[in-house]
């Protein structure tokens, strides 16, 4: 239960000290205290009047409607990716529809998605994303990822150019994820994560010198969930990387 947060947020919202909230329904401040500090839970007897004093539910008191959204989050989560990992990308567009119609703001770049991989040829997928990336209200993380399948989406409507204007606005390598925490990382910790991701990252160096391209579709597919793909042996990928530089003109 979320009740020592809610509790907290919902007593200072109403300006009450914890002896004032004490007084009111008959215990000691410091089973206020208690309660905030998550030790332990007020009596069930007394939820009923907490709620009434907070003007909530018993559920908002006790934290079980953010728990449901969550859990029904988790479960779109899973239903979604289950349906990706098969391609069943009609059905999943089935899906996502009628989540959409639920909540607009939570389904709709999922929905734009599943409609370009279903083969969508109208332009509803990108004005749909379009209109996710508008919502800042969205993790930093999330609409950077929104941005990258919006360069796809574009060049998939032989929007090249628009693609290329956008991917230039994007972040430089050197400040991603990928190249910025090992920064932050004690020994064993950097060496690890870099065990992990350098050669996906070599991969994808090679990939470009080799016009190795994944299509649109694939591209979308690998960036929404994820694809697993065989990488590149490290040694033969940074081979491909000095025979590239090496074949170049020498200035």
């Amino acid at each position: 239960m979320f009740i020592a947060k809610n509790l907290r947020q919902l007593r200072l919202e109403k300006g009450f000290t914890q002896e004032d909230l004490a007084n009111r329904i008959g215990v000691t401040g410091q089973a206020v205290g208690k309660w905030e500090r998550d030790e332990c839970y007020p009596d069930i007897t007394l939820l009923p009047g907490l709620a009434k004093l907070f003007g909530v539910t018993v559920d908002k008191l006790i934290g079980m409607e953010d728990f449901n959204m969550r859990q029904k989050t988790i479960e779109i989560q899973n239903r979604k990716y289950e349906l990706a990992y098969q391609y069943k990308y009609d059905e999943l567009v089935e899906f996502l529809e009628e989540e959409n119609r639920n909540d607009p703001n939570e389904c709709v770049a999922d929905l734009a998605i599943a409609l370009a991989l279903s083969g969508d040829k109208s332009e509803r997928p990108m004005r749909l994303l379009e209109q996710a990336i508008e919502d800042e209200s969205r993790s930093y993380k999330a609409r950077g990822t929104m941005y990258a399948l919006l360069c796809f989406l574009y060049q998939s409507y032989g929007l090249t150019e628009k693609a290329e204007k956008l991917a230039r606005s994007l972040p430089h390598a050197w400040e991603s994820r990928e190249l910025l925490l090992p920064h932050f990382l004690d020994k064993a910790k950097r060496e690890e994560y870099l065990r992990l991701n350098l050669p996906k990252i070599l991969h994808t160096i090679a990939s470009l010198i080799d016009e190795d391209l994944m299509t649109t579709v694939e591209h979308l597919h690998s960036i929404e969930y994820g694809k697993p793909i065989e990488l590149i042996d490290p040694s033969d990928a940074v081979k491909k990387i000095a025979e590239f530089f090496n074949r170049l003109p020498r200035k």
